[in-house]
């Protein structure tokens, strides 16, 4: 059998002391164990910040679609949404290409802008893609970016469609908020609930023959306290004016039988 190997014993750098290893090795320690904490530190708020995108994520997808929102889709129109305008149209454009040489499907026509119309003169062409990108830029918030490379000449161009893509995604927003608002409310036509109590018993029912003997009794009740007859068997609830206008109609009743009478 061959004989237990036991581990090297650790040995201190060429050239140092043990005591001088020792103080370098707790001086490390010592800094990986700061850099440890900070990392476990900046790690709760990204865990917070993530499972907040997962969750607006989720939001989204409840909203358009799940089958065809995918999580990879939404954070690729978010990517697109970040890039300049004239990378996603050579991308478009080589997709394009590449979907017409491999004999797949292509939705409608690809741009004139990207793929060069020979009707639209170089210096219109350039205006309308500095005003789209400017127009992308306003989607995303940003009315006062001039891209890299923009022509002084096209800055007031880039600008004004930045504040038309600002006002599309405001606009856009409440609408948005409105729809949100109006989830679970009643539809136009739709019988309002009765929000002041229970719901009125069915006829016939033994709920709504205990009311109506109930306020039966509380008519009777109002006239024995007035000083009137009341109704034999089953009645009716008067209101307090009608009640009080009894007693001079009563009265006047007496004087015209009194008249005849003589």
């Amino acid at each position: 059998m061959g004989s237990a190997t036991t581990p090297a014993a650790a040995t201190p750098a060429k050239g140092l002391s043990r005591d001088e290893h020792r103080a370098l090795l707790n001086h490390h320690m010592s800094k990986i164990r700061a850099a440890h904490q900070a990392v476990d530190l900046a790690r709760a708020p990204y865990d917070a910040a993530r499972d907040n995108l997962t969750a607006t994520i989720d939001d989204a997808r409840a909203d358009l679609g799940k089958k065809q929102y995918t999580r990879k889709r939404l954070l690729g129109y978010l990517e697109d949404l970040g890039a300049r305008l004239r990378n996603l149209l050579a991308e478009e454009e080589q997709r394009y290409r590449d979907r017409v040489d491999l004999g797949l499907p292509v939705h409608g026509e690809q741009l004139g802008l990207a793929l060069g119309d020979p009707n639209i003169p170089e210096e219109a062409k350039d205006e309308l893609a500095w005003e789209a990108e400017g127009f992308l830029l306003g989607r995303q918030g940003k009315i006062n970016v001039i891209p890299d490379g923009c022509p002084p000449r096209f800055h007031q161009t880039v600008m004004a469609a930045a504040r038309k893509g600002q006002e599309l995604t405001q606009a856009e927003f409440v609408k948005a908020q409105e729809v949100i608002n109006g989830r679970g409310q009643p539809q136009a036509g739709a019988e309002p609930k009765d929000l002041n109590g229970a719901a009125e018993p069915e006829p016939g029912t033994p709920e709504a023959k205990a009311k109506e003997r109930k306020s039966v009794a509380k008519a009777k009740e109002s006239l024995a306290k007035l000083g009137g007859d009341a109704p034999a068997g089953d009645g009716f609830e008067a209101t307090g004016a009608e009640l009080s206008a009894q007693g001079p109609r009563k009265a006047v009743q007496q004087r015209r039988e009194a008249a005849e009478v003589h």
